[in-house]
């Protein structure tokens, strides 16, 4: 009868060291996201001194809402908020207006930067972190970019919308293994 006793208390000790040493990290947030693919330990960062097994899971889609947002505070930011909005996302597509929308920039400029900039993420080629963070978030999760170049007439009345897609290959790079 003592060993069932005191096998009871061990099997006991046990499963309340592996309930309460289990610790997880959420990420969520384009800031932790961008430590992550810069390289950044999140094991090291974020794991509690108690835990014994510990985790780091991805919320892409919250993630995808939070990049989304950081591009159009910034894009806003630059054109003065002279737009109603400048980055958005539809599921797994980005949408981004052109900035030479509205400010004084040959469109075909900011296109050419921004395919260069994904075509070198697909290539690992960036070396500068707000480059990686950056290029890496679309590349990662996202399947397309696509720009919004708006021209208007002289009078500023009648406006189009002329899309560019820039793929990111995105599925073929990563498989089922893709947030």
């Amino acid at each position: 009868m003592r060993s069932v006793d005191i096998m009871r208390k061990i099997l006991f000790i046990i499963f309340a060291i592996l309930v309460v040493g289990c610790a997880e990290h959420k990420v969520d947030t384009f800031s932790e996201w961008c430590e992550q693919i810069t390289g950044v330990d999140l094991e090291k960062k974020y794991r509690p001194f108690w835990a014994m097994i510990f985790s780091v899971s991805f919320d892409g889609d919250a993630i995808r809402d939070d990049f989304a947002a950081f591009l159009n505070n910034a894009h806003l930011e630059k054109v003065q908020n002279r737009a109603p909005k400048m980055a958005w996302r539809e599921g797994t597509e980005l949408h981004l207006v052109n900035l030479s929308s509205l400010l004084v920039i040959e469109p075909g400029n900011v296109i050419i930067e921004w395919r260069q900039g994904i075509e070198l993420d697909k290539e690992h080629k960036h070396t500068d972190p707000a480059n990686i963070c950056l290029y890496g978030t679309i590349t990662s999760l996202f399947d397309s970019l696509h720009i919004h170049s708006m021209e208007s007439d002289a009078l500023g009345r009648n406006w189009t919308d002329k899309v560019t897609v820039i793929y990111t290959d995105r599925e073929k790079r990563l498989g089922k293994n893709r947030l």
